[in-house]
């Protein structure tokens, strides 16, 4: 989608505002697209970097992808989140893809049937923008002109047991320049491998720079992909939409560093092949 004058001195101000706040767990845990219920102590901060290695769709080049994202939660259960893309494709220069601003809010402090969270996220991005952070629509409806989009989000997440929780999103992305609709979703769990027993009392922070210990080890699955839009309406046939399923494993250190590798696998004739998807990160407060 277009770039503008406006949209650039709008990024600059939202990146004013942004850390400017009292200084967040992604809220994908060990997935990359699925969201679930979870959100971070008020004032705690992350910052991730992401990569996409894809072969592409049949008939398009290989290219690989990033995103740095930098997430705080304002309060308990506010969380918002920055994302900047780049991308480079075989044969080409590498690009910046654009940037996205993103709030997530879940409704109830407390634990309740499914966890409603709402999402919302403001996006300027040129069209040939590669990194898969969602997928919508279907592939038999002509491209709409470009323009910024916003995308909104309801977010179910339910804790089974401890070490086991399942989530579904349904996702809704609107062109605000020509009023089209596109609709996805993604459903999936994250189940604790291991996590180490939380030790009692604060180590200063120079030894916890160096504590390289595993803290947790999760086991993501998800399922995403395009449900058609408002053109030709809602549909999961495989035949005009992008489908995939994609197994991950997120390592948490005791340190504060964390790095989450998966593969993502698509279903459908017009889905990318296959991406290897790895992300490094950092937590504070």
């Amino acid at each position: 989608m277009k770039r503008t004058d406006v949209g650039a001195a709008t990024l600059a101000l939202l990146i004013g505002v942004f850390f400017a706040a009292q200084g967040a767990r992604a809220g994908n845990e060990a997935n990359f697209v699925l969201y679930d219920h979870h959100t971070e102590a008020k004032g705690t901060t992350e910052i991730n970097v992401f990569n996409d290695y894809s072969r592409g769709a049949p008939g398009d080049a290989p290219y690989d992808a990033q995103i740095l994202e930098m997430e705080r939660a304002i309060t308990d259960q506010w969380m918002a989140a920055l994302y900047l893309e780049g991308d480079k494709i075989d044969g080409e220069d590498y690009a910046f893809g654009g940037w996205r601003l993103e709030s997530r809010y879940r409704l109830f402090s407390n634990s309740t049937f499914l966890n409603p969270v709402l999402y919302v996220e403001y996006a300027d991005l040129r069209p040939a923008h590669r990194y898969l952070l969602e997928v919508t629509g279907r592939t038999d409806t002509p491209a709409s002109e470009a323009g910024s989009e916003i995308e909104s989000r309801l977010i179910l997440g339910q804790d089974l047991n401890d070490k086991l929780d399942v989530a579904f999103n349904w996702i809704n992305d609107v062109n605000l320049a020509s009023g089209d609709w596109e609709f996805g979703y993604a459903a999936g769990l994250n189940y604790t491998l291991f996590e180490r027993a939380k030790s009692s009392g604060e180590r200063a922070e120079a030894s916890r720079l160096e504590d390289w210990s595993v803290k947790e080890l999760k086991l993501g699955a998800e399922v995403f992909g395009g449900l058609g839009d408002s053109a030709l309406g809602l549909t999961l046939n495989p035949d005009v939409t992008q489908q995939y399923a994609e197994l991950n494993l997120r390592s948490e250190f005791s340190n504060g560093m964390h790095v989450q590798v998966g593969g993502a696998f698509g279903l459908t004739k017009d889905s990318e092949r296959d991406l290897v998807r790895v992300m490094f990160g950092y937590e504070f407060e």
